[in-house]
Parts: C-alpha cells; structure tokens; sequence
C-alpha cells in the first residue's frame, strides 16, 4: 500500500514514548508498504531528526509549528480557542501549510490509506477527499483529561473543565468520522465505543525491541530506583510528585541509601525545585541511551495516577529483565499479572512496601525479571503490532469502500 502518515511531531528523536511507538510501526511498515510521511516539526532537533526518517520513508515533508516565534503562535491559536468548538488540542494543529501540503499531495499522488497517527489531527480528516482514514488514539484523550481534573484546583480546574466539555464531543465525533481507529489497548478501544456506537476500532498495542532491551548481566547498584519519562507530560510530573512526597520517606526509613534517578527530558529547569528538598532523587535529563541507567537500577517504578493507553516504559524494562513496581493505571492495558509479571499497588504506603521487597531480595527481583521478558518476547513485539496496523489499514479500506458504493 501508499500510506501518507501525518504526525504532530517528528518521530525522531526517541525522546518519549509516542515517538518511540511511531517510528518503530513506520520502520516496520515501510518494509512492506511505501510511506509518505508529513510531520510538524516543533525543534531543530526535530528538524534534523524528520531528514533521518528518509532512511525508511519514500518521501518526507515538515511543516514547523511553534518554531521561530512559540509565544506570538501560542497567543493565535489561545484567542482561536474562544472562538472554536474544538479543543485548543486540536485547533491548533490545523494550520494552513500543512491543509494546503495535504490537499496538494492527495490530488497528485494515489494514496490508498491517510494515517492520522493523533486525536490532535482530527481537523485534518477532511483533507482526505474521498481517502480511506486510520486515526490512531495513543490514549483516549477526554479519559485522561478527566484524570488530570481530578488533581487539579482553582482557576487551572475550571479551564480543564471548559475543554473537557468540547474535547468529549470532539474525539466522539472525530473517531466516528474515522473509517478505522486503532487504539492501544481493549480497556480504550471499549470506552471509545461507549462514547460512540459508530466507531470501528482494532487494537495496536504498544511493543518492544527485544533484541536492543536485552537483561543485563552486570550487577545493579544497591538501592537503587529508575523512572524514565519527561517533566514536561503533566502524568509524569504528578508521578514524581507523588513520588517523592508520599512514597520515598516510607521507603528511605527501610532502606536509607534508596535512590532514584528520573530519566526524561526537564523542559523547564524551574521544574527541579520542587524536588530541591529530596536528595534521594536525581535527574539524569534526557539521554542518547537509556539502559546504562536501566543496567545501574535494581528495579523500575511507575507510580502514574493520570493515564491512557499503554506504557512503553513498562514493556521496555521487562524486556530488559527489571522488575516493575507500578500503579493498576501504570500497567493498564497490558497483559501484566501482579506477583507473576509486576507488583501493582495504588497507595502510597503498599507501593513503598513492594518496593522495599524487590529492594531487598534479590530472588524475587530476579524471578519478576525473567517472568517479565518472557511476556514481551511472548505478546510485545513490534514485528506483530506492525501486522495489526495492516489489519486497520484494511478494514479501513473496506469500509470506506462500502460507504461509497452504498
């Protein structure tokens, strides 16, 4: 097939867990299919990492968003915001450059599939003229808005409230608009269902390179704790916070010399000093190679309360053979059983108790770890999700097919 991807960033670099998820689909995609990719690029680094993409896309187009002047854009597209149905998460990723680059490439090229790969692309669904459409949803969105309300207060919950409203209608309509919606996990494919009985869905879940997340056979440093995920996703942010305030004195009384090392990028440094009064935390920033960090730590921790989807971070480090300690939200989605796979605990006090334990025995700690790899080498591979995205790619011709003969 011809498939013309768009993209709300560039896939590259592999700074957070939507990248990882696009590029690896799309590398194994393009071993099969011809890729045309357009994405927005919000960086230089994104710039440079879109010309890297040409290595396995048949062509590749950017178009910058927030590139040379953020603050003059940012206040555009608020003021269209009051004015817009659409939540600020979709409107402003309607730009002009990147309708007209669609349009122009639809009416010159023969597509058989435009793939949406967000929600956030759901105003560009009527570039399509005609062309079957796969919206992907890396997290039922109104879903994980609702969880950020939940911790939120004052003038800031109130705002949240205000787009909820317009962000549910919106990913209704949207999926419903979509010939095919791929989701990550059945938990989301059944609360899209719920908001719509229009929309057709096929699960994609997220997968894992098992071949470069392989077990260590170093020994980890005693103690010692890892999270990977940006400061600058409000999820993992709330994660460090809880964290840090409710879960590592519980830990530091058992085992003193506990450290953890947060790995992700911190796109505000003013963002640390909520955490300047924790000397058990450190944060690595955002690095080339994250499993030198993986290989130093007795255990991953996923202490998420606000979610969707399903979490490469989890599937990364049972591939590599740690030991998790997460939330029921942080493994959601995931064919992941407590005690056998992971240890799942929602408070704060039982998440530092089952941290205490993989932190103080290494059995158990090793037989997670290998119970871990054994799942994503079984149900996680990238090779396998790839094949799913054709089965989507299908139905989503099929239907568009049906819908115009009838």
């Amino acid at each position: 097939m011809r498939i013309l991807a768009v993209t709300t960033k560039s896939p590259l670099p592999l700074n957070e867990g939507r990248a990882l998820r696009t590029c690896n689909l799309l590398r194994e995609l393009a071993s099969r299919h011809e890729i045309t990719l357009c994405s927005y690029v919000q960086s230089e680094a994104e710039v440079r990492g879109l010309e890297q993409m040409r290595e396995f896309c048949a062509d590749v187009h950017a178009v910058p968003l927030y590139l040379n002047f953020p603050r003059a854009e940012l206040t555009r597209d608020l003021v269209r915001d009051l004015m817009s149905d659409a939540p600020i998460l979709a409107t402003k990723y309607r730009q002009p450059a990147m309708v007209a680059l669609l349009r122009g490439l639809i009416s010159r090229q023969k597509f058989d599939v435009l793939h949406l790969d967000m929600l956030h692309l759901g105003l560009l669904m009527d570039c399509a003229n005609g062309l079957p459409t796969v919206l992907v949803e890396h997290n039922v969105e109104s879903a994980l808005l609702e969880r950020r309300i939940e911790r939120a207060s004052g003038p800031m919950k109130a705002y949240l409230r205000r787009q909820l409203t317009k962000l549910s209608r919106f990913e209704a309509q949207a999926c419903s608009d979509a010939d095919c919606v791929v989701c990550v996990s059945d938990n989301d494919a059944t609360l899209l269902r719920k908001m719509s009985d229009t929309v057709d869905t096929v699960t994609v879940p997220n997968a894992v390179d098992v071949e470069y997340f392989k077990p260590f056979t170093s020994q980890p440093r005693p103690g010692s704790l890892i999270y990977v995920g940006g400061l600058g996703w409000f999820p993992n942010l709330d994660a460090i916070e809880f964290f840090a305030q409710d879960i590592l004195p519980r830990i530091a009384r058992e085992i003193p010399e506990v450290v953890l090392t947060v790995v992700g990028q911190v796109p505000d440094p003013a963002l640390l000093e909520r955490f300047r009064d924790y000397p058990n935390i450190r944060f690595a920033g955002l690095v080339d190679d994250i499993r030198p960090f993986a290989a130093d730590a007795v255990a991953y921790v996923v202490p998420l309360r606000i979610g969707g989807g399903t979490r490469l971070k989890i599937l990364d480090a049972l591939s590599m053979g740690k030991p998790v300690i997460t939330t029921s939200i942080g493994c959601e989605g995931l064919r992941v059983t407590h005690g056998t796979d992971v240890l799942v605990a929602d408070d704060a006090e039982r998440f530092a108790r089952e941290t205490v334990r993989v932190l103080s025995d290494a059995v158990l700690a090793s037989r997670l770890g290998s119970a871990g790899r054994e799942c994503v080498v079984r149900d996680y591979q990238w090779s396998a999700a790839a094949k799913l995205m054709d089965v989507a790619y299908e139905r989503a011709r099929g239907l568009a097919h049906a819908t115009a003969e009838g």
